[in-house]
């Protein structure tokens, strides 16, 4: 009998027999079948409410069990879980999330509506507000009470959404399914000797689940040390120094980090701003406003100096303060799948050399038709004439640049890609508090303008690469980037500037960032910083591009999430496939070599390739360490169609189609050979 928790959750139906009863059963031999998902976050939720959907249509009666496996909380996984620090945010507003299909979802499987974030919270604000105090969580029931649809909520707020979400789609599914909750972590998968049937191993648990399909769904896993990381963590145990690794911000032992230490600080991403918070509000700090409206950090004294650098020097832009008033013009107009194929001319494409001026063209073409449509004022050409001759011209043309130079008088109105990137390229400070005081004038000018509705063309900006996004995803699922553009630019530079410009942290993170400036707990070191070993000092050293100071620490922080990485992966269950040659990292050619791009390679199904390129039909993955469609870079956004929903959709039939198939098989024939399983082949 196996010591794992377990939880079967039966909805509408009198209790049957727990099937883990008999945990190394086959199906075939039970005649139940049954479904692995490993991973209980939005990602298993998503594939689980589409199991429900479409299982009466393609299942029949027949008895369905779903075994969920995570040692981590149901719905919200381990990043989103509730029990987490109060002070970290989501970074999106709750109006923008959902992880419930709304009408707006296109799928074959039928749809039956759930509330976004906001709608769940506004039906359930006291309840949920007296329930937190009941608990002593004073914080969270002022949360709750405060939240309004521009909110930026706490991630443990967030985390009780997710719960609620999961408890909704399990109590609405329909009575054939039953789900098992596994409490442990899943070890490995094996074939049995049937050549179907599927053996998942968990920790504490001496019997394996024995299912026909898994569905791999672990999130964001750890990855082991890479080169770098180790390299840095030697250097730190030999100097006696301390080094914090890339991971999650909110999983990480901060308290090395001594109150008065100075610590350098890789990055200025999302992962810095979830250090400010800890490091600074989190030890104790308060904000208050002066008498001019200023907000001002008052220290508790336990705060390190964090000095940070990043290849920008500066933070990610801001979330924008106002929505777009309609009409929106229809996206895309310049970047189109079809006028990128026409450019590849049956080969393939370089995303910087080739794509990358459509995606530019495509930006200031929205920052224009905003500004003619808001703000005609500040424009001197007929808007007719202006849009013929912009869409004719090529993006860095002198055609181009002399038409925008008449049409916009002034040049703060013109769409600069440039000095949008990288804001302090070519600048210098004679010293180190002129760089203080430059990088502190471009966050609070960023800060004023994100919220200023006066510079809309912002905002159009925001939403036309929102649009470019998609379509240089299609581009890569179709074939039409070539390997260095999928393995290295795609994920690195194009999704960082992405999130830069489109994905910033909430306007007040920045502001605290300005307050902790000027009460010198955060020390900017500016653009291109090199973060490296100082043997002779024994020291860790920083030296940036934008001054001539170098600053020396026996702290270091790389304030990044890991990049994507199968092949090192720490999850125990993906490392135990890999070393088999089970799972492998998606590789591309490019000129006769092989370029990996760290996600897991699956096929055009999300079915899990070997390292022969072989398909297995039994195992499927989804999430963001997925190659293929089986990411995305946020909550989908009510209202619009979200590809979350439809990649769902479309693994839970297809898991649902090989689960039928494994029913009539049992029946009748022996096991099928794997090549002649439906959906098996090359990608």
């Amino acid at each position: 009998m196996s010591s794992t928790p377990s939880s079967p959750v039966r909805p509408r139906r009198p209790p049957t027999e727990h099937p883990a009863e008999h945990p190394a059963e086959h199906p075939a031999v039970s005649g139940r079948r049954a479904v692995c998902l490993v991973g209980a976050g939005p990602r298993a939720l998503g594939v689980l409410e589409r199991l429900g959907a479409s299982a009466p249509e393609l299942l029949g009666t027949t008895p369905l069990d779903v075994h969920v496996v995570d040692p981590h909380p149901a719905g919200s996984g381990r990043i989103w879980r509730a029990a987490q620090h109060p002070l970290l945010w989501m970074n999106s507003r709750a109006a923008d999330v959902t992880v419930l299909p709304d009408d707006s979802v296109r799928v074959e499987g039928p749809v039956t509506p759930g509330p976004t974030l906001w709608e769940w919270l506004c039906g359930r604000r006291e309840q949920l507000a007296q329930q937190a105090e009941a608990a002593g969580d004073v914080r969270l029931a002022a949360e709750v009470r405060a939240a309004q649809e521009g909110s930026f909520v706490s991630r443990s707020l967030a985390g009780l959404y997710l719960r609620q979400a999961w408890e909704r789609v399990v109590t609405g599914l329909p009575a054939q399914i039953t789900v098992h909750r596994h409490v442990a972590t899943a070890l490995d998968v094996t074939d049995a000797a049937d050549g179907r049937t599927q053996l998942v191993h968990l920790a504490a648990r001496s019997e394996p689940l024995a299912v026909d399909v898994v569905v791999l769904a672990q999130g964001h896993p750890d990855a082991r040390p890479g080169v770098r990381e180790q390299r840095l963590r030697r250097f730190a145990d030999e100097h006696d120094l301390t080094y914090v690794p890339p991971g999650y911000t909110g999983d990480l032992d901060l308290d090395a980090l001594r109150p008065g230490e100075d610590v350098l600080v890789a990055g200025m991403g999302l992962a810095f701003v979830d250090l400010l918070v800890l490091v600074a509000e989190g030890r104790g700090g308060r904000y208050s406003r002066d008498a001019g409206g200023d907000l001002v950090y008052t220290p508790s004294g336990r705060e390190p100096v964090l000095h940070v650098g990043s290849r920008r020097g500066v933070p990610y832009r801001s979330k924008l303060g106002y929505e777009l008033q309609p009409p929106a013009p229809p996206l895309p107009r310049h970047l189109t799948v079809a006028a990128a194929a026409a450019r590849a001319g049956g080969g393939r494409l370089d995303l910087r050399a080739d794509v990358w001026p459509l995606v530019c063209k495509e930006l200031a073409g929205a920052h224009y038709a905003e500004l003619y449509e808001r703000h005609p004022a500040r424009t001197a050409l007929p808007r007719a004439g202006f849009e013929e001759r912009f869409a004719a011209g090529a993006w860095g043309s002198a055609e181009l640049d002399e038409l925008v130079a008449r049409a916009v008088p002034a040049v703060a109105d013109r769409f600069d890609v440039a000095a949008l990137d990288r804001p302090l390229a070519g600048w210098w400070a004679a010293t180190a508090e002129e760089l203080q005081e430059r990088v502190r004038e471009h966050v609070a000018a960023d800060l004023a303008r994100r919220q200023d509705p006066a510079h809309s063309p912002d905002a159009a900006v925001v939403r036309a690469l929102l649009s470019c996004y998609g379509v240089v995803a299609e581009l890569a699922r179709r074939g039409l980037l070539d390997a260095r553009s999928v393995a290295v630019d795609l994920d690195g530079w194009f999704h960082g500037f992405f999130s830069y410009v489109a994905s910033g942290p909430p306007p007040q993170r920045l502001e605290q960032l300005l307050a902790l400036s000027r009460a010198g707990v955060v020390r900017f070191l500016g653009a291109d910083v090199e973060f490296t070993e100082d043997p002779a000092a024994g020291t860790f050293l920083a030296r940036g591009a934008s001054g001539p100071d170098e600053v020396r620490t026996r702290a270091l922080v790389d304030a990044r999430l890991p990049p994507p990485s199968a092949g090192s992966a720490a999850d125990p269950l993906l490392a135990r496939l890999a070393h088999r040659g089970e799972v492998v990292e998606q590789l591309l050619e490019d000129g006769g070599i092989r370029i990996g791009n760290g996600r897991l390679a699956v096929d055009a199904g999300q079915r899990l390739l070997d390292a022969d390129g072989r398909v297995h039909p039994h195992r499927f993955a989804v999430g963001p360490w997925v190659s293929a469609g089986g990411w995305a870079p946020a909550f989908p956004r009510p209202g619009l169609d979200a590809g979350f929903f439809r990649l769902n959709d479309r693994v839970g039939r297809d898991v649902l189609h090989v689960v039928a198939g494994q029913a009539v098989a049992a029946a009748g024939a022996g096991p099928a050979p794997l090549a002649a399983e439906p959906g098996a082949g090359a990608p």
